[in-house]
């Protein structure tokens, strides 16, 4: 809670150094690594991870809250078309 920036060198060393974990625990990774990122106004990191996520585990990001929640903040944040959110957000099913 509130420590973002803690989150995001602990999640940076468990990436870099890599990980055995499977897919449906590397996807929720991701999409947590998005909510701190947007927690810090870095949209475009945020967009990022939840790409990430979408590429990891895609059936999972499709429905998954965290994954739901990112997108609707970052498609009302997004004032001006952005092709990388407006594809994710069509493979999503989110009206953008």
């Amino acid at each position: 809670m509130d420590q973002h920036h803690r989150a995001l060198d602990t999640a940076d060393d468990l990436i870099r150094e890599g990980t055995s974990l499977p897919a449906t625990r590397i996807g929720p990774l991701h999409m947590n690594l998005g909510r701190s990122h947007l927690a810090l106004g870095d949209r475009d990191s945020a967009l990022e991870a939840l790409e990430e996520a979408w590429n990891i585990a895609p059936e999972m990001a499709r429905v998954h809250p965290t994954s739901q929640e990112l997108m609707r903040v970052l498609t009302s944040l997004h004032r001006r078309s952005n092709p990388r959110l407006t594809r994710l957000a069509k493979r999503a099913g989110v009206p953008f």
